[in-house]
C-alpha cells in the first residue's frame, strides 16, 4: 500500500518550519556564545582594573606614608633648628658680655699697672699690704726698701705661681673658644647643607610620586587596550563559531 503524495504546499511549509526552527536555534547559539564572550571580556577587564587600582592604591599608600615621614622629620628638624638658633643667640650674647667684661677689666688693670710704676716705697708697701691682706708687721718700709715677713713672702710666691697658672688657663681657654667657634661654624654649614638635602629629597619624592602615578595610569590604559583587543578577537571568534554551528545545523 503506497503512501499518499505530499502536496507542494505542505512540503514548503515543512521546509519553512525547519528553516525557522534551525535559524532560531542558530541565533540562540550565537547569542549565547556572544553573551558568554562579552560577559567574559567584561569580567576580565573588571579584574584587570581592580588589580591595577589595588596596586596603584598600595603604591600611593606607601608613598603617602613616606611623605608623612618626610614631613615629620622636616618638622622636627625645623623645630630643633629654631631651638638651636635661640640657644645660640643666648650663648652668643653671654660670650659678648664676658668679652666686654674682660675688656673693661684689662683696661682697668693696664691703668693700675701704669699707676703702680709711679709709686714710691711707702705707697708701694701700702699697695702690697692691701693686695695681700697683710697683717701688722708683715710689710715694712724703710727709705726705699720694702720688706715682707716669711709668711707674707710665701703668700706672694704662691700668688705668683697661681698667676702663672691663670695666664696659662686664659691662653688655653682662648684657644678652646676659637676651636669651638670653628666647630659651631661648621655645624651651621652642615645644617644648611642638610636643609638643602631635605628640600631636594622632598622635591625628588614629589616627582617620584607623580612619575609612579603616571606609570600606573599607563599600565592601566595598556591593560584596558589589551582587554579590548582580546574582546574584539573573541567576538570575531564567537561569530565564526556561531556561523560554523549554523552551517552544521
Amino acid at each position: 500500500m503506497s503512501s499518499a503524495p505530499v502536496s507542494p504546499v505542505s512540503a514548503i511549509t515543512k521546509d519553512i518550519t525547519w528553516i525557522r526552527t534551525h535559524a532560531i536555534v542558530a541565533l540562540l547559539a550565537v547569542a549565547l556564545i556572544a553573551g558568554s564572550i562579552i560577559g567574559g571580556i567584561a569580567l576580565f577587564e573588571n579584574l584587570i582594573e581592580r588589580h591595577d587600582e589595588a596596586k596603584a592604591a598600595a603604591q600611593l599608600k606607601k608613598e603617602n606614608v613616606d611623605t608623612a615621614t618626610q614631613q615629620a622629620l622636616l618638622a622636627e628638624l625645623t623645630k630643633e633648628h629654631a631651638d638651636n638658633v635661640q640657644r645660640d643667640a643666648q650663648q652668643s650674647a653671654l660670650i659678648q658680655s664676658l668679652v666686654s667684661q674682660m675688656q673693661v677689666q684689662r683696661a682697668a688693670t693696664a691703668k693700675q699697672v701704669a699707676t703702680d710704676a709711679t709709686l714710691n716705697a711707702a705707697a708701694a708697701g701700702q699697695r702690697l699690704a692691701e693686695q695681700t691682706k697683710a697683717g701688722p708687721g708683715d710689710v715694712t718700709v724703710a727709705n726705699d726698701l720694702v720688706t715682707m715677713s716669711l709668711p707674707m713672702t710665701r703668700t706672694v710666691v704662691a700668688d705668683l705661681d697661681e698667676l702663672t697658672q691663670a695666664q696659662s688657663d686664659v691662653s688655653n681657654l682662648t684657644g678652646q673658644l676659637g676651636a669651638q667657634q670653628i666647630l659651631t661654624s661648621d655645624a651651621k654649614v652642615e645644617l644648611a647643607t642638610a636643609n638643602q638635602v631635605i628640600a631636594a629629597d622632598k622635591t625628588e619624592l614629589i616627582a617620584t610620586i607623580k612619575a609612579d602615578n603616571a606609570a600606573c595610569d599607563v599600565r592601566v590604559d595598556k591593560e584596558k587596550a589589551k582587554g579590548r583587543k582580546r574582546g574584539i578577537w573573541a567576538a570575531i571568534g564567537g561569530v565564526l563559531v556561531g556561523l560554523a554551528l549554523h552551517t552544521a545545523i
